[in-house]
């Protein structure tokens, strides 16, 4: 990550791109250390992720591996 690159919280990032329903939910699925930043565990919903950062995250069934290409 750049300090200079565009930043925006994990959970508003996690709802803007629909993979939950409302941001109340992202948020608590990160406060329950259910999302990895970069393979690191993080309980923060304040945390930031830019372009090219990495999240896992459990989604039903499924795993959920993403890479940020962009924030909008």
């Amino acid at each position: 990550m750049n300090d200079g690159a565009a930043k925006l919280r994990v959970d508003k990032w996690l709802w803007q791109a629909r993979f939950f329903k409302t941001r109340s939910l992202a948020a608590t699925k990160v406060q329950h250390g259910a999302v990895r930043i970069n393979g690191s565990v993080t309980h923060k919903r304040s945390s930031t992720v830019s372009p090219g950062d990495v999240l896992t995250f459990a989604q039903g069934d499924h795993i959920r591996v993403i890479q940020i290409d962009a924030l909008g």
